[in-house]
């Protein structure tokens, strides 16, 4: 890779010149499809911050993949200073390459740095003792680019040994024994200040169709949550980057990938790393320079973003701006104020976020929260009562987590578990598990994560119920699946969380019946058994014994996001019988609505023809129907009347066909993830699903134009 050039401050005589090399590190897992999939502008920007401090004799070379990382290691030998990344997602994949690296190359000084660490000194020590050992010999603590620089500075003039706590922020365990655990230097307070690793040319190499661009606009957060590792008051105070800087890595950006969309191998995408996007000023210059880039290069189509918990009509604009592109957040995580207090998220309005949410479901992109099982002080009725409340906002999409207890978060320290009594097991972390030959040897890594499965209002069997009713929101709710049933409940003024706990009562009485859903559903809970374990050392030894298990995709998928697809696709029939039966129950129990049998039939069928075979969809032909009722207004309706108001005047034939788009898509999208559940898991967390079903349209003929009538054909 060449030199790093980039415009400095002062003259390059003036730099001292350092003679080392450096490499740089932020590693993902990729035998089971690229698990972080992201370009490492992160890491790049502690390289490009490096060239305004110093010039080094050779150029700072970035790597992103464990088998390219190998590669180098084995042709040109271990370099002189080499920094990882450390995540929860690539946490030890990275210390068994440092580990590997430091048996043959001792000599070589390892580097760590990111948020997957301890904030109590002693929980430090603990970390850089006992997690990390001799392989790491410095660890960065909180914001990199500074530190790392200083510290490079300073191997360059002195011995490891004799740098151990006279840096800034840089930890490290000496060759006595003794913890050495300095405070950070002051955080950057103009992101302009770390040269752009993307017009350096030093990202050129990782657009190859696999990893999505990342940019970052501004860095901290004004919150506080416990559970977060930027809810520290460190990172309160919020930086920004220059909108001219901004604006020129998107387009430079953009120009990268539209030779990749061209030939179907660049995924549509982007990804904004802001905590609060949309609340600053700044943000609306952001999202019209991304307008610019779609207008005139057709990318992004769609940008992950985080929007901000406050500022409901700038949030609102920016979201408007992106020609449907970003979906709006309103991630309240609980509404319980207990729970909320317990987690100090008190300085968040959650009526404005619910505000926003009732506004924002009439936009393009629609409306999803977030909402964490597990918070301290949760119970089945507070989260239940959280997903009821969202559901009557008109959320179209609700992302469940349970809870993780990040080192780097004030939730995960001592205090805080004794304080809350948490209950908690581990579990591997999907698709963070492989094995690799690194220097001659092979080297086997998994990723675990601690999760909360009780307290004292959350006993476990309560902890399983509040997965299965989040199996069920998944499955029903999320991105439309079966919208024309949530809008037929709306229409009859019927709560649309009483129709899925009809179906979790049904699932619970009869657990064990065959028909396939209910299968699967049982299945489903008996993998959340199954995949927690009481002690992380006998997890990791398990894991990585039977690998093979987790490589073939037999143990270690993403329950959630898999057995949605599988309901989806494995279980359709029963799974829209479930729907359909319940709807029926409940509506019939609540309502006069006199259309209700004939309603529900059709609006299920419908959905099960626009859902049936659609991820092998060179397999897949179009569907028709006979159709009594205009689904697509009701659907398209904020607030639906009565059902017979939908009512065709005579009836018509409805047919279902991909765009020829949607199979390109589709079909890319497989090839990357894998074409079985696991793969079409993975694709719904990527692509609203309603962008991937047959579209519907009431004709005679199939004469819509992009429409392919017969897939099969196509």
């Amino acid at each position: 890779m060449s030199a790093v050039m980039i415009p400095l401050t002062v003259r390059q005589t003036e730099l001292p010149t350092v003679d080392l090399r450096v490499w740089l590190v932020d590693l993902t897992y990729t035998q089971l499809g690229v698990s972080a999939e992201t370009i490492p502008q992160a890491v790049g920007g502690l390289a490009t911050h490096a060239a305004t401090r110093m010039q080094l004799t050779e150029p700072v070379r970035v790597f992103k993949y464990p088998e390219r990382l190998a590669a180098a290691l084995r042709a040109d030998g271990p370099p002189d200073v080499i920094g990882f990344s450390n995540y929860v997602w690539n946490s030890n994949l990275s210390l068994a390459f440092a580990a590997q690296i430091k048996r043959r190359a001792p000599e070589t000084v390892v580097v760590f740095g990111g948020p997957h660490y301890p904030t109590m000194p002693q929980e430090q020590e603990r970390f850089l003792r006992h997690r990390l050992g001799p392989a790491v010999d410095f660890y960065v603590d909180r914001e990199g680019e500074a530190a790392f620089a200083a510290l490079l500075l300073a191997l360059a003039e002195h011995r490891r040994e004799d740098l151990h706590g006279h840096l800034a922020g840089v930890h490290s365990i000496d060759g006595e024994g003794h913890a050495h655990l300095p405070p950070p230097g002051p955080r950057l307070l103009d992101l302009s200040e770390v040269p752009s690793p993307y017009l350096a040319g030093l990202m050129d190499g990782f657009f190859d169709g696999q990893l999505v661009p990342t940019v970052q606009t501004n860095r901290g957060c004004p919150f506080t949550c416990t559970f977060c590792v930027e809810g520290s008051r460190y990172h309160q105070k919020v930086a920004k980057k220059a909108a001219e800087r901004i604006t020129a890595e998107l387009r430079y950006i953009a120009q990268r990938m539209v030779p990749l969309l061209a030939d179907g191998r660049g995924r549509n995408e982007l990804l904004i790393t802001d905590s609060n996007f949309g609340m600053y000023p700044d943000d609306l210059d952001t999202c019209r320079a991304i307008a610019e880039c779609q207008e005139q290069y057709g990318w992004p189509k769609y940008v992950s973003v985080t929007t901000g918990k406050n500022r409901r009509d700038r949030v609102l604009e920016a979201v408007s701006l992106v020609n449907g592109a970003m979906v709006l957040s309103g991630a309240v995580q609980s509404l319980d104020p207990d729970v909320l207090a317990n987690v100090k998220r008190t300085n968040i309005n959650a009526d404005a976020i619910m505000d926003i949410a009732l506004t924002a479901a009439t936009q393009a992109g629609g409306a999803y929260s977030e909402v964490i099982l597990g918070l301290p002080g949760d119970s089945k009725d507070r989260h239940f009562r959280t997903l009821r409340t969202l559901l009557d906002a008109g959320f179209v999409r609700l992302n469940m987590f349970q809870l993780s207890l990040l080192p780097g978060s004030d939730l995960c320290s001592e205090t805080s578990r004794a304080q809350h009594q948490m209950v908690t097991q581990w579990r591997v972390m999907p698709r963070c598990i492989g094995q690799y030959t690194v220097l001659g040897d092979t080297i086997r890594a998994v990723e675990v994560d601690e999760v909360c499965v009780g307290g004292p209002d959350l006993p476990y069997g309560d902890y399983r119920e509040c997965r299965l009713m989040n199996l069920l929101v998944a499955t029903f709710i999320n991105d439309g699946a079966f919208a024309a049933l949530v809008q037929g409940l709306r229409a009859a003024q019927v709560p649309v969380f009483d129709w899925l706990t009809t179906m979790h009562a049904s699932l619970l009485a009869r657990i064990d019946e065959p028909d396939s859903f209910t299968a699967l559903a049982a299945a489903f809970l008996a993998d959340t058994d199954r995949q927690l374990w009481p002690d992380r050392t006998a997890l990791q030894d398990n894991a990585t014994s039977t690998i093979d298990n987790y490589l073939s995709g037999t143990d270690g998928a993403n329950l959630l996001y898999t057995y949605r697809a599988r309901a989806l696709t494995e279980t359709l029939d029963d799974t829209c019988r479930l729907a359909r039966n319940a709807w029926t129950t409940t509506v019939a129990e609540a309502s006069c609505e006199p259309l209700v049998t004939e309603f529900a039939t059709e609006a299920t069928e419908y959905h099960r023809l626009r859902m049936i075979e659609v991820f092998t969809p060179r397999a897949a032909t179009s569907r028709e129907q006979p159709a009594h009722f205009d689904l697509d207004a009701l659907i398209a309706t904020a607030t639906p009347n009565q059902l017979n108001t939908y009512r065709l005047d005579a009836p018509q034939t409805r047919h279902f066909a991909l765009t020829r788009q949607q199979i390109q898509t589709i079909t890319g999208y497989l090839a990357q993830f894998g074409n079985d559940p696991r793969g079409a898991g993975r694709m719904l967390t990527k692509v609203r699903m309603t962008d991937l079903l047959r579209r519907p349209h009431l004709a005679t003929t199939c004469d819509q134009p992009g429409i392919v009538c017969d897939i099969a054909h196509a």
